[in-house]
């Protein structure tokens, strides 16, 4: 602005200069002039004078248009000094606003400041949850880095930068703060973060049981496999918070607070070489997103109320899962569920809602688990394409003797064992599978087994338990046990309402095992464990005859000379007050 001023007065000056200077000079030789004239020729006087004026008009009428711009340069000048004086008065107000900017900036220094050092006081609290020694070690580095850190913040109260370099350097102090406590916390066995003194750790295996444990540490180590951290407290799973492992082959999170919110719908995914994981005791409500490495998944008493076609996909290698202890029904599961299963071997669903068995069930399966339910009915044909099935447990159910459609198991030619214990049978059930092996009817209200029912097993039964039940000796009569005396090994009828021991018990060849403890039986007939005639020792290995109301001194000798170590047959305690 100041330039601008000095061109206007320059203006100004060199066109006044010349009308002021040129009339002096031309006015005395014009008057000399004009007085030589009126000396020569006085006559032409008046004329002269005339012709004076006129060029003093001329003159004049010159003159007065370079007054008129030495005036307009002067307007000028002074707009132009006004505009200057304006600008200073912007420019003085801009210097003010700088000043209460840098004031600001100022505090937003100060508040960085007050975050890193909240930052610092959080790394020193997750550093003292280590180990003694490695906390000593970390004070040192600790008052180090802070005192860094100081420096670093009065170097930047000097410097004098816009906001997006304070920025850019906020977030660089940031990065390195991170960068600082990665790096100088201290390592054990490859741990880029200190694992809780109360976890233990040992070859491949870190195992952190019940610790109260709030957060998943941070943990970087190829050679690390199992990891243990049931009954503690953990809520999330962030999506890479076992990223540092990744070899783990079996994980356990058990009784934990995890819901599925919790965990990341990637956390899983990472683990891909994941092959065994347990989820037991949380708050899951759906199956989360698991790896297609895993053979063995199990989610006991969580909240599952649904399976659906796609809980289960591409788990093409999984042979075990467990879901006790949930809120499932036939209803809640889709026909489509156990399609991906291809290869599952053992399939446990327990303690659920289950009124009868879901369909759909893999043809792989081998091992069905479904006790403790609500069952009251074994559907027709629902198990025909289990034909790898071997283990049936329908136990703690509602089933009763027409509760089994003729073809419930008839297609089933490698099922060997069925528990029906716990149940509300009064006969042993019809229409048995044929290869069975193993009868378990214990707890129930069986007071027969009717004539032939196990007759067309083959190659034959080898375990019958009958016992809590409400047997007497007229249960057992007749063809009862036909088609097992050859092959029956353990024969169970312990806690039932005997009076004597069964006559046809000395006609089995493989028998064992036989209990008949915990009945009414008064008396041990010579017939009735060995055959007269028997001339080698019976395959009878244990007898219990305890808690009876047998009077063990009146039993002869030859009731049990069939035995070969007298030692194995238990008589004693008996119900003393009630021997006949």
């Amino acid at each position: 602005m100041q330039s601008v001023l000095l061109f206007w007065l320059c203006v100004a000056m060199c066109a006044g200069a010349p009308a002021v200077g040129a009339d002096p000079p031309h006015a005395p030789g014009e008057t000399a002039g004009n007085e030589a004239g009126n000396i020569t020729s006085a006559p032409t006087t008046a004329a002269a004078t005339t012709h004076s004026d006129e060029i003093l008009r001329e003159r004049r009428a010159d003159k007065s248009p370079r007054k008129s711009l030495f005036r307009r340069a002067v307007a000028d000048t002074q707009a132009a000094l006004g505009r200057s004086q304006a600008a200073l008065g912007r420019t003085q107000a801009a210097w003010v606003e700088l000043n209460a900017v840098m004031d600001r900036r100022g505090d937003v220094i100060s508040k960085l400041n007050m975050i890193l050092k909240k930052l610092i006081e959080e790394k020193n609290r997750l550093l003292d949850l280590g180990e003694e020694p490695l906390k000593r070690k970390k004070k040192d580095d600790s008052e180090d880095e802070d005192e860094e850190d100081e420096d670093d913040t009065e170097e930047e109260e000097d410097e004098d930068e816009g906001e997006e370099e304070e920025e850019a350097e906020g977030e660089e102090n940031e990065n390195e703060e991170n960068d600082g406590a990665n790096n100088s916390t201290a390592t054990r066995d490859g741990f880029t973060d200190l694992l809780p003194e109360e976890c233990q750790v040992g070859g491949a295996r870190i195992s952190c049981k019940e610790i109260d444990m709030s957060h998943l540490p941070i943990i970087t180590d190829l050679s690390i496999s199992i990891l243990e951290l049931p009954g503690n407290n953990l809520t999330m799973l962030p999506s890479r918070g076992l990223s540092g492992l990744p070899n783990l082959e079996e994980v356990d999170l058990s009784r934990n607070l995890l819901g599925d919110s919790s965990i990341s719908p990637s956390f899983f995914m990472n683990l891909t070489k994941l092959k065994r994981l347990t989820l037991d005791g949380n708050n899951l409500e759906e199956i989360p997103h698991l790896p297609p490495s895993l053979e063995e998944l199990r989610i006991n008493d969580n909240k599952i109320n649904q399976l659906l076609s796609h809980s289960f996909k591409g788990l093409s290698k999984l042979l075990v899962l467990e879901l006790t202890g949930n809120i499932l029904y036939e209803g809640s599961v889709d026909p489509w569920t156990f399609k991906p299963l291809i290869i599952l071997k053992r399939l446990r669903l327990d303690n659920n809602r289950f009124a009868s068995i879901p369909p759909g069930l893999p043809p792989s399966l081998e091992d069905l688990r479904m006790a403790h339910n609500q069952m009251v009915e074994v559907q027709d044909r629902v198990l025909n394409k289990s034909v790898h099935l071997r283990v049936l447990d329908l136990s703690y159910n509602l089933l009763h003797e027409n509760s089994f459609y003729p073809g419930a198991w008839i297609n089933l030619p490698m099922l060997e064992a069925l528990d029906l214990s716990y149940n509300q049978l009064s006969v042993v059930p019809s229409h048995l599978p044929t290869v069975l092996r193993q009868l378990s009817l214990q707890h129930n209200r069986i007071s027969a087994v009717p004539s032939y029912v196990l007759s067309h097993l083959r190659p034959g039964l080898q375990s019958l338990r009958l016992s809590n039940n409400q047997l007497q000796e007229h249960g057992l009569l007749g063809k009862a046990f036909r088609g097992a005396y050859h092959t029956l090994v353990e024969l169970l009828l312990d806690a039932n309402r005997l009076e004597r021991v069964p006559s046809n018990i000395r006609h089995f060849r493989s028998l064992q095992l036989l209990r008949l403890d915990h009945n009414q039986i008064s008396s041990v007939p010579v017939k009735s464990v060995c055959k007269v005639r028997m001339t080698g020792y019976s395959p009878l290995v244990a007898l219990h005859l305890e808690n009876n109301y047998i009077d063990v001194k009146r039993i002869r000798p030859a009731a049990l000379s069939c035995l070969q170590d007298r030692r194995r047959v238990v008589l004693e305690p008996q119900t003393h007050s009630e021997v006949l």
